[in-house]
């Protein structure tokens, strides 16, 4: 079986989750505390598909629009993303049009998946029909998440591995 080292990022605005999804991933753990983000964080886990581990080190990229410079620089050698959105803040949405072409201006054509995050809670102002085109326009996926419930978190990050190896 082989053993495979892949680096992924995680994109979104402030808020959205990505740190959320990330913990809920590697650790399986929640926390309702918000901190943001400052520069970059990485955390890595395995990931066994039939005919491969994945080693998926995950980047946890700040979304502040100030450092979206900065960020383009992390870029590089990435090899899938999961793109987020917050479901209950509309203006969340407008994130699906920046940051897939941002990031393939560096990293060429990689594979991504879009998450509509925080599909436990109330109130919500984006809908599955909403993220839909966003993913048909690039032929991928999308999930609705909750990082609290962990609905659809292992499966989206699973799928984006399987994602990878298949363009390998």
């Amino acid at each position: 079986m082989d053993e495979i080292k892949v680096k992924v990022v995680l994109l979104g605005n402030p808020a959205v989750g990505k740190t959320s999804l990330i913990r809920k991933f590697v650790y399986d753990a929640y926390s309702d505390d918000y901190i943001g983000t400052l520069g970059t964080k990485v955390s890595k886990k395995t990931v066994h598909m039939e005919d491969a581990s994945v080693t998926m080190m995950v980047w946890d990229l700040m979304g502040e629009h100030e450092f979206r410079r900065m960020q383009k620089m992390a870029f590089s050698g990435t090899q899938g993303a999961l793109i987020v959105c917050d479901l209950t803040r509309r203006e969340t949405l407008e994130g699906f049009d920046f940051w897939p072409s941002n990031l393939m201006e560096v990293a060429g054509d990689v594979p991504i998946i879009f998450l509509g995050n925080k599909n436990d809670l109330p109130n919500k102002q984006i809908s599955a029909s909403d993220i839909e085109p966003y993913a048909q326009k690039y032929g991928t996926e999308y999930y609705l998440t909750s990082a609290k419930t962990g609905e659809h978190v292992d499966e989206a990050f699973h799928n984006l591995a399987k994602k990878i190896l298949e363009r390998m």
